[in-house]
């Protein structure tokens, strides 16, 4: 195939990446086997009191209601090929993710931490294997550095706590590169990995679609034809890769569309090609992922300046240092961010799939700068105070976080007065020992870590279902509904998925905005009764209740709202769907 100046872009990519492999350009050091269990329990433990805490705050609305409540239905109908919405067919994603959700109810019951266990178990295993298959690729303290800070991208952990598709899509992409990468890295190559790779990238097309394929397949052709050596994938390669895509996702697709023949023209035409090509309602500018990037690696991405002046340097130093395997997981980050960048529709969390490689990537320049003996650059020099400083900004963070919990709470409970207690501490002490040298050793930087989850501890266990309890529309109804326990909850044009985990002992009654009249009919044979509307309906609401209730606001919440009965009137009711019991 004809590309233009060929020659010279694989020229000055080989000059970019000049050695052979990254363990040939790293100091060689070997792990003993309990440097090797310390190194693995650090992490898991990093990854595991951020992650696991705490996961029972309430759903958030819209998402993580609308997929509970698909893998609900799916539980009660024992339908596993057509996932539902309220009744009506959801076809907008496939069914990977509902599965594993219905399967987690079925085990551990209808909640919320049932509810967030596979996404929670998608981005342990996608820590676990950056380090443990990410040390076939850069070496193990590179691939540890980088796991570690995998572990201290609060984006990254966050959405771990979130029933949401991304965190399994980075899992399974993360899986499909590595042990792609390994099957195909040395000369000979390794037809195992190959499959798992395959296999892994099926399961990715049976959670978010094709764009699974799409993230995957580039990088392995452009890093191959970029170096023209044994690395360089064939048709075999492809045609052995497919198989699996084809005996795992294929007959689902065959069967969704043959019990709705409306699936595959609204799946792959609207809601990707469309959603790429015109953004739906989600469409950003271009460079929309350069903030969000930084926001959702912080506090690792304090280091990502450092990390571009270690790739982009050009004294033969630095080149030296990097090799084609670092190469090649820099092709990953960027084409997935080029990729995202390019599409018209962007939601912050579309990017976590390139947060293992960025992380990777940060890991090696760390191995080999500041933690490496005898190690004499610029980098190393900038990032010599780097403890200190990053740790006044996580405690300035810390600060931050702790305010505005005791705002969303309107009171100070123990938490933020401990918080509030270590923060203050932690800032004199490192200031006492600013130009000491226990500063700028690897104890700064354990000390620097231990503030940074302490930190990603107070935000995902504290601060987060402070705020899905601020904003959960069923938090507060079930609150109004404490003092009127025999009233019936009335959803009007508003979603009612979430409520089989809070409403579960009152009758709770759905209307679509389209059953106006029967909404009103029901309402004029009701006393008291509490309603759940669009706010800004709620004028026209109000006069078509005028003649039957008064509406009183709920203070806490701008949707839900009393109807006290002011008069009766005779009435009717249809068209109202009994949603919980």
């Amino acid at each position: 195939m004809y590309v233009p100046y060929k020659s010279k872009l694989r020229r000055v990519w080989r000059e970019h990446f000049p050695a052979r492999t990254q363990h040939a350009a790293s100091v060689a050091s070997s792990w003993s086997r309990q440097q090797r269990l310390v190194a693995w329990a650090t992490l898991i433990l990093t990854a595991c009191v951020v992650l696991m805490p705490n996961l029972a705050y309430p759903l958030i609305e819209p998402d993580e209601t609308r997929y509970a409540q698909i893998a609900i239905e799916m539980n009660e109908a024992r339908d596993w090929v057509t996932p539902t919405l309220d009744g009506r067919a959801y076809l907008d994603k496939p069914p990977l993710m509902y599965w594993l959700t219905a399967l987690s109810f079925q085990m551990f019951g209808t909640n919320e931490t049932a509810a967030r266990l596979p996404s929670m178990l998608a981005a342990l295993a996608t820590i676990s294997l950056t380090f443990g298959w990410g040390s076939r690729i850069v070496g193990r303290r590179s691939a540890w550095l980088g796991a570690m800070s995998l572990s201290l991208c609060g984006g990254f952990m966050l959405a771990g706590r979130f029933l949401i598709l991304d965190s399994l899509l980075a899992f399974l992409t993360t899986t499909c590169l590595l042990s792609g990468y390994i099957a195909v890295r040395g000369k000979d190559h390794r037809p195992g990995w190959w499959m798992v790779s395959g296999v892994a990238c099926a399961l990715g097309v049976l959670t978010k679609g094709p764009l699974a394929f799409v993230l995957c397949a580039p990088p392995f052709v452009v890093s191959g034809w970029l170096r023209a050596d044994h690395s360089r994938t064939r048709v075999l390669h492809w045609v052995a890769f497919v198989m699996p895509m084809v005996a795992v996702c294929v007959p689902w697709y065959v069967a969704v569309a043959k019990f709705n023949p409306q699936f595959l023209d609204y799946f792959f035409w609207e809601h990707n090609y469309q959603r790429f090509m015109q953004g739906s309602n989600h469409e950003q500018p271009f460079w929309f992922y350069v903030p969000v990037v930084f926001a959702a690696m912080f506090p690792a991405s304090l280091l990502l300046p450092s990390v571009g002046v270690f790739l982009v340097s050009s004294s033969n130093r630095k080149r030296s240092l990097r090799s084609k395997d670092l190469g090649f997981l820099v092709c990953a980050a960027f084409w997935m961010l080029a990729f995202f960048s390019a599409a018209r529709c962007k939601l912050p969390t579309y990017i976590l799939p390139a947060l293992p490689f960025l992380c990777l990537t940060m890991g090696v320049m760390l191995d080999q700068t500041v933690f490496r003996a005898g190690s004499v650059d610029r980098i190393t020099n900038y990032l010599k105070p780097f403890p200190q400083r990053a740790t006044l900004i996580l405690l300035a963070s810390c600060a931050a976080v702790t305010g505005v919990n005791i705002f969303l709470n309107d009171s100070v409970f123990l938490v933020d007065v401990l918080a509030s207690i270590v923060c203050v501490a932690s800032c004199i002490f490192v200031v006492i020992h600013w130009n000491r040298d226990i500063a700028f050793g690897r104890l700064a930087w354990a000390g620097t870590t231990a503030v940074a989850v302490g930190v990603l501890m107070l935000v995902s266990t504290v601060l987060l279902p402070t705020i899905s309890n601020e904003r959960s529309v069923f938090v507060e109804t079930q609150r109004v509904a404490g003092t009127h326990p025999k009233a019936v909850i009335v959803f009007f044009g508003e979603n009612s998925h979430g409520a089989r985990f809070h409403l579960s002992t009152q009758q709770t009654l759905a209307f679509p905005i389209e059953c106006e009249e029967e909404f009103v009919g029901f309402a004029a044979e009701q006393d008291d009764f509490i309603l759940v509307t669009d706010d800004a309906r709620i004028e026209r609401t109000r006069q078509k209740l005028e003649a039957t209730h008064r509406l009183t606001a709920s203070p806490r919440h701008q949707h839900v709202y009393q109807a006290t009965r002011v008069i009766r009137t005779a009435g009717s009711v249809a068209c109202a769907e009994k949603v919980s019991r």
